[in-house]
């Protein structure tokens, strides 16, 4: 979704997403000149993406986007704002982000070598 969609959805201005990307708390993808959000931030808790975000640390754009659009067998099958919205506690996503960053960040380490 485009970033004037989801600033009006939690309350900021456009201009205030850069920063917030700066910080890790969320990611875009570039699709020709323009910048997309996942709709998976749509109607959740911007603290709990900076939280799922942050955990994902330094992976590129496309291999967050596909933790949060994926369905997660540690996650009952359900994708990471199903499983939120289901009841599934924040600190369990958060480490399951954690681990995806750490086997993904392992994974890119050894193809380059």
């Amino acid at each position: 979704m485009p970033g004037e969609q989801l600033a009006q959805a939690w309350g900021l201005t456009r201009q205030a997403l850069a920063p917030a990307a700066n910080r890790g708390e969320i990611f875009a993808v570039k699709v020709g000149n323009r910048l997309y959000y996942p709709q998976a931030f749509l109607g959740m808790d911007r603290e709990a993406v900076a939280v799922i975000c942050r955990a994902l640390g330094e992976l590129s754009a496309g291999e967050k986007l596909m933790f949060w659009l994926r369905d997660h067998g540690a996650l009952s099958g359900r994708s990471v704002a199903s499983a939120l919205e289901a009841g599934t506690g924040l600190a369990k996503v958060e480490r399951l982000a954690a681990a995806w960053a750490r086997e993904r960040g392992t994974s890119r380490v050894a193809a380059a070598a």
